[in-house]
């Protein structure tokens, strides 16, 4: 398995499993309107995305998403792992860890303070894999969400 980031050349392949990703948390299919956001945030620079390749075969097995925010108390960047999906015939090896991996490197690589993400509380699995990967819940502060629409 080969874990690296993703350029414009992958859009074709990335918007297949970023449309299923979007199915797997009760979205329609749209592969149009997956390729014009993934090119949207590559080319406006507004994520950062590492996709697991097969090492035979090519296919893509599960990605990642990283978007950069700020703070302005600690003057520092830091990153909302906002998608993290593996295919489900290659989920139980390994490939989340490593994706998590790679988004860790890069953030430090990148003087980042530190990774961000949200999970639903039904999802057990994926919070036990974060807590299992150094992850733990915030407690100091509340996250409020005002919906425009």
């Amino acid at each position: 398995m080969k874990i690296r980031q993703a350029n414009y050349k992958d859009i074709a392949k990335l918007s297949e499993i970023f449309d299923a990703y979007r199915q797997f948390y009760g979205q329609n299919s749209n592969i149009t309107g997956a390729i014009r956001f993934l090119q949207d945030r590559m080319e406006h620079g507004q994520s950062i995305i590492f996709l697991a390749e097969d090492s035979n075969s090519g296919e893509v097995s599960g990605f990642t998403q990283l978007y950069p925010v700020f703070s302005s108390i600690s003057m520092q960047r830091s990153y909302i792992l906002n998608d993290l999906y593996v295919k489900k015939e290659f989920r139980k090896q390994g490939i989340a860890k490593l994706l998590i991996a790679e988004a860790k490197t890069f953030t430090k690589t990148n003087s980042g303070k530190g990774l961000e993400l949200s999970t639903s509380t039904h999802n057990k699995e994926a919070r036990a894999l974060y807590a299992q990967e150094g992850f733990e819940q915030e407690t100091e502060f509340l996250t409020y969400f005002w919906k425009s629409v």
